[in-house]
């Protein structure tokens, strides 16, 4: 998938992925890593805790 201004980031297939290559996604994607740990809460059906 591509995006007119965004650079591609590549996602490793490999499991688990070490942590610093986590965060080097996570920056590249322009992610931090509370809306990582948000998304998956989502996903998992957790709720948010503030």
């Amino acid at each position: 998938m591509r995006h007119p201004y965004k650079t591609p980031v590549t996602i490793p297939t490999h499991n688990p992925v070490a942590k610093g290559t986590l965060r080097k996604i996570l920056r590249d994607a322009e992610i931090s890593v509370q809306a990582l740990i948000d998304l998956a809460r989502s996903a998992a059906g957790v709720p948010e805790s503030h």
